[in-house]
């Protein structure tokens, strides 16, 4: 995890201040956010960069911070299968 894609959730979630708690706790969600978002894409993605995967990541990190994940997957189904399939695509080289 790069300082960016940290500045980039804490923007996200709205965290404007600092403090020792707050930063380990958005790092565990950013790891945690990596680890189980890359197992529901099937890949491993670079969520600095911009797009639909990044949005998808920015909120699966609101899920977690707010803890409701368990709600994610039902209501964001859509854009899963969607970048599942776009990454299928860029592996079989098309199609």
């Amino acid at each position: 995890m790069t300082d960016e894609l940290l500045k980039t959730v804490k923007n996200h979630l709205s965290i404007t201040w600092t403090d020792d708690e707050t930063e380990e706790r958005v790092k565990s969600i950013v790891e945690d956010a990596e680890d189980a978002l890359n197992h529901k894409l099937g890949a491993s993605v670079d969520y600095e960069s911009g797009g639909q995967a990044r949005r998808l990541f920015l909120a699966f990190c609101l899920y977690l911070y707010n803890g409701c994940e368990d709600e994610f997957d039902a209501v964001y189904r859509t854009e899963i299968n969607q970048i599942r399939e776009r990454m299928r695509q860029k592996e079989g080289g098309g199609g």
